[in-house]
């Protein structure tokens, strides 16, 4: 019996020790909460990390890549007892942060690229990043997403909603699940079967953001005809009117073709309300009536004086009071960071729902609370908790069990992750380089704005009369049948499969839809702005460096060689010599693989990728859904690896990680260079014996070969 209550006490003053070993309060309030968790369920901690792990787990949580050999062995060597503390500060003000969160939230938020409106997906995109970068807080970012009007190219906020444009009551849903992580969707049709909320609650959150009118693009003032005179529809009736509705469709015709780039760039916020659906079969009200906005729970949103009902939303929705969206979030962060929420699942959350641990979600909530919403404040604070920092739980947790966080679970990489952990092998640290900028784009949506503003200055008889004189942009039936005639032969050449027919075809086709595009827009704007528009809005959307970034020019120097060559008194010719080659090298790095071009992270891609791409062979979310993407293994990506060009391209001497491979002066250093390099640690005495093995039977292709063995195992693949 002795025995048994020394045990018992043992275990627990161990339990108060770990907890009280975070380097923050915060952090040690989160042990000590778990702690006795543990001890009520007779629950041991798991073991605390090694640094190898812990480095390869923090750059994979933190900056989604895997540490450089450089930075895994630097961190390793460290004897600094706070250098665990240290590297996240580090990571948490890197651009590998903002690049890593913006795929997270990206995936919550079905932030789409490449959809109607493609400016305005890019600036969606440009806007969630800058406000990562510059930490703005989370109850703020959200609140700009609720209530930004206006254009693309003032806030990229807009693309919001644009992205359900058309969509108003789907857009309520997806608003609701993501920031109160509650499901509504059934309610839209009839009141829901599994939780409390009716039909009319549905429609009356609706009319909150109902008003949302995403425009298609410049509304030109039409009621005006040639002259200047009131358009009188009776004129344009019978043989008389043939005349004015010349002129007319002529006009409409140019200034339509003049405002096409403006369509999907602007939303405005306007008074309309929600009106039940025709078949509404309930008591309290009749179909096709008028709902006023009312919110589902909680405290009334009630607009102030000069603030619109969105406004008043937008306070509710971020309010610290508001029983749900301060818990779901720093419900999401949790799961990010352990593995699993201590609320499942994280967007489908009832009265009824109890939290696994409701001590540690009541604090997490406060916790966000007092850190203002701050994110990277609140993550800082589980980074560095005793619990994040103990090795991993390698059993599933299966449906409806529940975790008790002995220590974070173990789970496979994102496809963002397996991505950018590949470019940071055949690049180095990606993130030195800076984040990559679409300059086309970016120049793009400038330009639109001041066709807009050029648009909003012109004096609609002065445009009727340049038009006129112009002869319009009107359709020329001999062209349009010339364009037909083009466009069946190119659809009959890419049957054939005959592309380059099809491709000199298409561009017929765009020289003469192009005349009358360029015939009206001199028309409309006036020749010179013409001229200057069109030379502006040339050019694709290719992702491209900042020109001055001198960190891609640092980065792809090897100070070491051109250390030793300057002791060696090489002249100055010879060192120049030796630094352009470096600088090549760097350059080729990037096409030394099919996958990996330059230095591109996943956050800087059209974002999903296409169909077929690595990304999404490896679960990218087609961000249809939220939070759609996949960890699960699959065939294709085992073939990728095995038979795809990854390995080739990593231990090509091109490659960043290739040259420090083959910079190692002996073959057992080569292959704890590509130890510490793919899984951030140097081999064991027993796979010491196996590698020296290999090195003997195969000579030059062992790099080969362990590199493809090393990057198929779960080791590479896991964050553990």
């Amino acid at each position: 019996m002795k025995n048994t209550r020394f045990l018992a006490a043992f275990s627990i003053l161990t339990l108060a020790s770990s907890a009280l070993s975070a380097p923050l309060p915060e952090s040690a309030k989160i042990d000590d909460i778990l702690a006795k968790s543990w001890q009520k369920a007779g629950l041991q901690p798991n073991a605390k990390s090694s640094d190898e792990i812990f480095v390869r787990r923090v750059y994979l949580d933190i900056a989604g890549r895997i540490p450089t050999a450089d930075e895994a062995g630097a961190f390793l060597k460290s004897a600094d007892a706070a250098k665990r503390e240290k590297l996240i500060d580090t990571l948490l003000s890197s651009d590998g942060y903002v690049s890593h969160f913006f795929n997270y939230f990206a995936d919550i938020l079905r932030l789409q690229t490449d959809t109607k409106g493609q400016l305005t997906g890019y600036a969606y995109a440009d806007w969630l990043k800058s406000a990562l970068k510059k930490n703005q807080p989370f109850d703020s970012i959200v609140r700009e997403l609720l209530t930004t009007d206006g254009a693309a190219w003032d806030s990229g906020a807009i693309g919001f909603y644009m992205r359900d444009q058309g969509m108003p009551l789907d857009h309520l849903a997806a608003t609701v699940q993501i920031f109160l992580g509650t499901r509504i969707e059934c309610a839209q049709c009839h009141n829901h079967p599994f939780d409390k909320w009716s039909q009319m609650d549905y429609y009356k959150m609706a009319a909150f953001t109902y008003g949302m009118d995403s425009r298609k693009g410049y509304s030109f003032d039409m009621k005006k005809m040639a002259g200047g005179a009131e358009m009188d529809r009776k004129k344009l009736k019978g043989p008389e009117g043939e005349a004015m509705r010349k002129d007319f469709q002529m006009i409409k015709e140019s200034v339509n073709e003049v405002t096409k780039s403006l369509r999907y760039t602007q939303i405005t916020e306007t008074d309309k309300l929600p009106k039940l659906p025709h078949d509404y079969k309930y008591t309290d009200a009749k179909p096709g009536e008028t709902i006023q906005a009312k919110t589902m729970f909680g405290h009334e949103a009630v607009a102030g004086e000069g603030e619109t009902r969105l406004d008043a939303f937008a306070k509710w929705m971020t309010d610290a009071q508001n029983p749900r969206f301060t818990t779901v979030i720093a419900n999401r962060l949790w799961k990010k960071t352990m593995g699993m929420g201590l609320i499942e699942p994280v967007d489908e959350m009832m009265d009824s729902t109890v939290p696994s641990n409701s001590e540690l979600m009541t604090y997490l909530t406060e916790l966000m609370v007092a850190k203002k919403y701050d994110l990277k404040a609140f993550l800082r604070v589980i980074y560095n908790s005793d619990v994040y920092q103990r090795m991993p739980s390698t059993k599933d947790v299966l449906l409806g069990e529940q975790y008790a966080f002995t220590g974070p679970l173990m789970r496979r990489m994102s496809a963002e992750q397996v991505w950018d952990s590949i470019a940071t092998l055949i690049q180095g640290n990606i993130d030195e380089k800076g984040a990559a900028t679409n300059e086309a784009a970016e120049r793009r949506l400038d330009v639109l704005g001041k066709l807009y503003d050029r648009l909003s200055e012109q004096n609609p008889k002065d445009v009727i009369a340049r038009v006129k004189a112009a002869g319009g942009a009107a359709s020329n039936p001999e062209k349009d049948a010339k364009i037909k005639e083009l466009t069946a032969q190119m659809a009959e050449a890419r049957r054939k499969g005959d592309k380059e027919v099809a491709n000199k075809l298409s561009q017929q086709i765009k020289n003469l839809r192009g005349g009358d595009r360029g015939d009206a827009f001199v028309a409309v704007l006036g020749e010179d702005f013409a001229k200057q528009y069109q030379q502006e809005m040339k050019g694709g959307y290719q992702m491209k460096k900042k020109p001055d970034d001198k960190k891609v020019v640092r980065a792809s120097l090897d100070r070491e060689a051109i250390r030793k060559l300057q002791q060696s008194g090489a002249s100055k010719e010879e060192i120049k010599k030796k630094m352009a080659a470096m600088q090549k090298a760097a350059q080729e790095r990037g096409k030394s693989s099919g996958m990996v071009a330059g230095a591109t992270r996943a956050s800087d891609m059209p974002s999903p990728a296409p169909r077929g791409h690595m990304l999404r062979t490896f679960g990218q979310s087609d961000r249809e859904t939220i939070e759609n993407a996949s960890r699960e293994a699959a065939v294709p990506q085992a073939l990728s690896m095995l038979n795809g060009p990854v390995a080739d391209s990593l231990v090509n001497a091109n490659s960043f990680f290739g040259a420090q491979v083959a910079a190692a002066k002996t073959a057992p250093d080569q292959l704890d260079t590509i130890y510490l390099g793919l899984l951030s640690r140097h081999p064991t005495a027993n796979e010491r014996q196996v590698l020296d093995q290999v090195i003997a039977e195969r000579g030059e292709n062992a790099k080969s070969d362990v590199v493809h063995a090393l990057l198929n195992t779960g080791e590479f693949l896991f964050v553990k």
